[in-house]
């Protein structure tokens, strides 16, 4: 035994002379049966978050362009007020497409007037009479309907306003785009008027230094709308009023020989007096309320002294005044006194109410 194992060890040692970078290979170890252990793992170093800057500089950019939006409004509607007076309000849309621009009451520098026209091709007229005013004005509120504001600015310029007092007669006008070919057409565009006039008496000669109608002159009112409504409230004189499709509202009013209103499509009201003072050529004083299409309701005084001349082609006649009313075939007329009372003349005063298709209510103020 002794001897192998040397000869295992001088093999061994020849072959390491013979190669000297010869590795002897171990036999392999065993793995031992004891149970290892188990470490536990080092904890790793936490790092710490480093925060995002990027949302707070979004939040300071965004913060900077409100401001200036919010400054660059603050200037343009300074400068439109201040370029207009302080008159314009901003423009107001709604969800249908529709932009109204309104402007506040401005002055209209007239000393007295004796005649006012009033013109509006597309749109309603107010004309009141307000005792707690010397100087009259005028407001005005356009509606157009557009894609964008952008769009509805430009319209508001295509609308004209014209406002012209030339001694004792005032004129305003409205017009807006493509109005005047075809008023039964579509229309996008539209413009009311609101007139307000200081106190005026007609039987009155007195004229005063403040702005007011003249007295010592009937006052005449001439005012055509093609499509819109026309409301009066406090004027008295020759009121000739003309509507095609619209309605006509007087309130408080005294109507004088020669007035006349009417409209082809809508109702006519009227509440207030009849001047029936005698003419001074003796001519009989005329007061004629119309409609072709609608209806037409009045209120009189009780002591009303006219001669009434009332029809309607389709419709009725209703009255409180007692008076006796033919009616035939769906048709109504009356014609003679307002009132058993009323005193009977040459030169009484006719008030005319003609309808084609509606009815006519009189009522006892």
């Amino acid at each position: 035994m002794s001897r192998d194992k040397a000869r295992f060890n001088d093999n061994w040692d020849d072959e390491a002379r013979q190669d000297p970078y010869h590795v002897p290979t171990l036999p392999p170890r065993r793995p031992s049966s004891r149970p290892q252990p188990r470490r536990s793992p080092e904890p790793r170093p936490r790092l710490r978050k480093r925060r995002r800057v990027w949302p707070w500089l979004l939040m300071g950019c965004a913060g900077g362009i409100v401001i200036l939006v919010v400054a660059a409004a603050i200037t343009v509607f300074l400068t439109i007020r201040s370029a207009t007076g302080g008159g314009i309000i901003p423009v107001v849309t709604n969800n249908s497409g529709t932009y109204t621009q309104a402007s506040s009451p401005q002055p209209i520098q007239i000393s007295t007037i004796t005649q006012m026209q009033v013109h509006d091709q597309i749109g309603d007229v107010t004309i009141t009479v307000d005792p707690n005013t010397t100087t009259p004005t005028i407001a005005t509120l356009k509606k157009v309907k557009a894609a964008s504001s952008d769009a509805a600015n430009k319209e508001f310029g295509n609308i004209s306003i014209q406002v012209q007092p030339t001694g004792s007669t005032l004129s305003i006008s409205a017009t807006v785009p493509n109005s005047e070919s075809n008023i039964f057409g579509n229309h996008n565009d539209s413009v009311n008027l609101t007139i307000t006039l200081p106190p005026q008496s007609v039987n009155s000669t007195a004229t005063t230094a403040t702005p007011t109608i003249s007295a010592a002159t009937l006052f005449t009112l001439n005012a055509d709308v093609s499509i819109g409504n026309i409301t009066v409230d406090g004027l008295s004189g020759v009121l000739q009023l003309k509507d095609d499709v619209g309605n006509i509202k007087v309130d408080h009013a005294t109507l004088f020989d020669g007035s006349h209103l009417e409209t082809g499509t809508g109702n006519v009201t009227f509440n207030g007096s009849l001047d029936t003072t005698p003419l001074a050529n003796n001519t009989t004083p005329r007061y004629k309320l119309q409609s072709e299409t609608g209806n037409i309701d009045v209120t009189l005084p009780g002591d009303t002294n006219i001669i009434l001349d009332a029809n309607t082609n389709a419709g009725t006649i209703t009255s409180d005044f007692p008076i006796n009313i033919t009616t035939s075939n769906n048709s109504a007329s009356y014609y003679g006194p307002l009132n058993s009372s009323s005193t009977p003349g040459s030169t009484q005063a006719v008030l005319t109410l003609d309808v084609s298709t509606g009815n006519i209510d009189l009522h006892r103020a």
